[in-house]
């Protein structure tokens, strides 16, 4: 399915990315989208595009693997996600002192960091997140050893250590990520210390706005639901004044992405690789979608 807005390219000295003006009379309210471990240019891309047809103007803000940024995911300093909120409020057509974020996997941990470190944050939406830090992949090529994913004034953010727990290397992200894959989310949460949780546990509490958490129960990729579930009742434990939610899929995987996506060449109830049917997952796609919308108004519009 073609998309109604198309987007423009944007490169500054800050920043690289797609920006989906809103459709509507302006001005618009901003909404920062975060693409996932695969990298930049995929379907984070579409889900924008949904979200300028519904009247916000959205920036994809590329964070690795496009020109201008980071060859790899490991050592991103968060900032760059605060420069990106501030200068989609400074664009003329962007209403309001807040905008929201929106993070897939990898950029469904950067979205909670982000909401939990930076005023401009309005409004956070979750899809298989993690409520800990995981370090940069050493799957990917060009990290060869682990090291922090984020940064923050410089200094590493603490991650909870994988590859300790992991028997076997592997060799790229279809093998990492694959089913037959060991799940080494999992077994650094398992045996990681008390302590070494503390430390990459996100303050979410911190997120100023609501919180709307997205997990499928059938998660190949990392146990999402168990992540989310931990962030929630964080939250709650917290007694967070805002709107707080977790949709959990029970039977779809890590694939919760765009609505109304449905390729013709996909079948309805193969597998898919990240865990839950193409069905599965797209009516959980859909399902979720309109949860975003509305946390998406409650914190920017009211």
């Amino acid at each position: 399915m073609d998309e109604f807005v198309s987007g423009r390219a944007i490169r500054t000295e800050q920043l690289t990315g797609r920006l989906y003006p809103g459709c509507g009379p302006e001005p618009h309210h901003g909404v920062i989208v975060l693409h996932g471990g695969g990298g930049a240019g995929g379907y984070e891309r579409a889900y924008a595009a949904r979200l300028a047809e519904h009247g916000y103007t959205t920036l994809c803000a590329d964070y690795f693997g496009a020109p201008g940024v980071s060859d790899t995911l490991s050592e991103i300093p968060l900032s760059y996600f605060q420069d990106a909120g501030e200068w989609l409020l400074e664009r003329p057509t962007v209403a309001g002192e807040h905008v929201g974020v929106v993070g897939f996997s990898r950029g469904g941990e950067a979205a909670l960091l982000v909401g939990s470190h930076f005023g401009c944050i309005g409004a956070v939406v979750a899809y298989v997140p993690s409520c800990y830090v995981f370090p940069a992949p050493t799957w990917m090529d060009g990290i060869d050893e682990e090291c922090a994913t984020w940064t923050l004034n410089g200094v590493s953010i603490p991650y909870l250590p994988v590859d300790e727990h992991v028997e076997a290397t592997h060799d790229g992200a279809e093998e990492a990520l694959g089913t037959d894959a060991p799940n080494a989310s999992r077994k650094a949460i398992e045996q990681a210390t008390d302590e070494q949780l503390r430390q990459a546990t996100i303050a979410v509490e911190d997120i100023e706005g609501p919180v709307l958490l997205v997990s499928g129960g059938s998660d190949q990729v990392w146990p999402s639901t168990e992540l989310a579930n931990r962030a929630s009742d964080r939250l709650a434990d917290h007694d967070h004044p805002w709107e707080v939610e977790h949709l959990a899929y029970s039977e779809a995987g890590h694939a919760i992405r765009v609505p109304y996506r449905f390729g013709e060449t996909d079948e309805p109830n193969s597998q898919h690789r990240f865990g839950g049917t193409n069905a599965v997952n797209a009516y959980a796609s859909a399902d979720a979608w309109q949860s975003a919308l509305h946390y998406l108004q409650h914190g920017l519009r009211e």
